[in-house]
């Protein structure tokens, strides 16, 4: 437990002080990346590791690049989206220390490998996580890297919508994340499917708790989409609300 903790300790800071060079020199987050000055994308067909070793921890901070490319091409040869996520879920708290310390920042270049972490923390249900990054991410005008064709606010929103109607038993459990989710994306540009999916899941994680919120939430995600799903649960809402 003690040396999980201090490699923990030596990734965040080992992420923080990347974030602060990438800030002060926009060349180092392009050259740590593989990204050319000038391009918004970056390739993910070749392994990234040009950072110097550390004889300390050879496990953390410099290595953590390849190590990310090396875990998303085994889970590119898998075809099992459950055995995806288990291995997703597996994987991830070796990242969360250098996640921490890259977002601690505030202010930082595009960064491919913590769009794709904010995907795999929605695949495992890492939902705290996931919006810490989106957020960030939105705050420094990041783009999804390919395979994505959708930018960052429409597939964080899409993707949490989808794994709280689908796969979360207790929605209500995560309505004040839902409702941050709702804040820090309001002034993105997205789908109105997509929104309204966001605001159905409010309605449901409020229903129980507190009624009068899940109906304006519920009629605000009818607004946008009429086929979202959730009329049946407004009408007995207002129902119970009229008696």
């Amino acid at each position: 437990m003690k040396t999980n903790s201090l490699r923990a300790h030596f990734v965040k800071t080992q992420a923080a002080r990347k974030a602060a060079s990438a800030n002060a020199d926009p060349r180092l987050s392009a050259q740590v990346l593989g990204r050319r000055t000038g391009t918004t994308m970056v390739s993910q067909s070749t392994p990234i590791n040009d950072a110097p070793d550390d004889d300390t921890n050879p496990d953390a901070g410099s290595n953590i690049e390849l190590k990310f490319w090396n875990d998303d091409q085994h889970l590119s040869n898998i075809q099992s989206i459950s055995h995806k996520i288990e291995l997703k879920k597996e994987f991830l708290p070796f990242y969360l220390p250098w996640i921490e310390g890259t977002i601690a920042e505030g202010v930082g270049g595009q960064n491919d490998m913590l769009v794709k972490l904010m995907v795999w923390c929605l695949d495992a249900h890492e939902f705290k996580t996931a919006i810490d990054i989106a957020e960030y991410a939105l705050l420094n005008d990041f783009v999804m890297p390919e395979p994505f064709t959708r930018d960052v606010a429409t597939v964080f929103v899409e993707q949490l919508s989808d794994e709280m109607l689908k796969n979360v038993d207790n929605v209500g459990a995560h309505a004040e994340l839902i409702l941050r989710a709702i804040d820090s994306t309001t002034a993105q540009d997205m789908p109105d499917q997509v929104r309204a999916k966001l605001y159905r899941v409010l309605g449901d994680s409020l229903k129980d708790a507190k009624p009068d919120e899940a109906i304006h939430a519920y009629e605000t995600a009818i607004k946008l989409d009429d086929s979202v799903g959730c009329k049946k649960d407004l009408g007995q809402l207002r129902k119970v609300a009229a008696e």
